[in-house]
C-alpha cells in the first residue's frame, strides 16, 4: 500500500476498522482507496502531493471514506 493510501485509510476510526473481518480487511481498504482515486481524482491527486493530510482536504477525504465504509458495513450487516 502506498503512502497516499495509508494516509487515507488512517482517516477511518479504529473501531470501524476492527468491525471489518480481518480476512477481508486488506481487500476492502485497497478497493475503497481505488474507488476514491477513480471517483475523486482531483482530491486523490492533492493527497498524493501531501506528506500529511490537513485542513479541508483531510475533512473531505475523511467524510468520503467513512461514508463508503458506513454503506459497506450496513450492506454486510456489520453495523
Amino acid at each position: 500500500m502506498d503512502k497516499t493510501a495509508k494516509m487515507i485509510i488512517e482517516l477511518v476510526p479504529d473501531e470501524v476498522m476492527h468491525k471489518i473481518p480481518f480476512f477481508v480487511r486488506g481487500h476492502a481498504t485497497k478497493d475503497t482507496v481505488a474507488k476514491i482515486a477513480r471517483e475523486y481524482p482531483e482530491l486523490y491527486a492533492q493527497a498524493q502531493q501531501c506528506d500529511e493530510l490537513q485542513g479541508e482536504l483531510k475533512e473531505q477525504l475523511s467524510k468520503i471514506i467513512n461514508d463508503i465504509f458506513d454503506q459497506k458495513m450496513r450492506k454486510h450487516g456489520y453495523k
